[in-house]
C-alpha cells in the first residue's frame, strides 16, 4: 500500500509543479515499498539518493517559477526549501553511515512535510501564477520550462529542465 496517494486536492494548478509532486510522491512510495519488501540497503539507499536529488531539482524549478512570476512569498518559500533539503540530506547521510532507522524517520517526515507543504504553501504559487497569467503554460512556455506529452492516464505530463 502506498505511503502517500496522489489526490486531486494536491494539484497546485501548474502542470510542471504537479508533475514534480507526483514524481516525488512516487519516489517516496517506491522507497517505502522497497523497505517493506526487505530489499537490500543498497536498493533502498539508491532510491533515497534519487529522491534527494530530485527534491533539489524540483526546488530549483519551483524557485525559478516563483522568480519568473514575481511571487511575493518567494524568499520565505526558498528558505523552507533550504531547510527541507538540509534535513533530507542529513537523513541520507545517517542512512549511508548505517543508521537504518533514519529512512523510517524520513518516511514520516517527508510524508507529513510533502503533503503539508503542497496543501499549505505550494498551492499559493498556483493561485499567484493564475493571477499573473491566464494560463500557467504561457509563463512556463515563454521560458522554455516545459513540454507536454500524454501520460499513461491520458492526462498531460509536463516535463522540462531548469535553465
Amino acid at each position: 500500500m502506498p505511503l502517500v496517494q496522489w489526490q486531486g486536492s494536491f494539484s497546485v494548478g501548474v502542470p510542471v509543479i504537479d508533475a514534480d509532486h507526483k514524481t516525488l510522491i512516487s519516489l517516496l512510495n517506491q522507497m517505502h515499498e522497497a523497505r517493506q519488501e526487505g530489499h537490500t540497503r543498497e536498493v533502498v539507499g539508491s532510491i533515497l539518493n534519487v529522491l534527494v536529488e530530485y527534491t533539489v531539482h524540483h526546488f530549483q524549478r519551483e524557485e525559478k517559477l516563483m522568480d519568473m512570476a514575481g511571487y511575493p512569498g518567494a524568499q520565505a518559500h526558498k528558505e523552507m526549501h533550504r531547510k527541507l533539503a538540509a534535513e533530507a540530506k542529513l537523513f541520507q547521510l545517517q542512512y549511508e553511515e548505517g543508521r537504518h532507522a533514519a529512512v523510517d524517520e524520513l518516511f514520516e517526515f517527508l510524508k507529513n512535510w510533502l503533503v503539508g507543504h503542497i496543501l499549505g504553501v505550494d498551492i499559493q504559487i498556483g493561485v499567484w501564477v493564475e493571477k499573473v497569467e491566464l494560463e500557467p503554460g504561457n509563463l512556463l512556455g515563454r521560458f522554455g520550462l516545459w513540454q507536454q506529452a500524454d501520460d499513461k492516464d491520458g492526462g498531460p505530463l509536463v516535463t522540462g529542465d531548469v535553465p
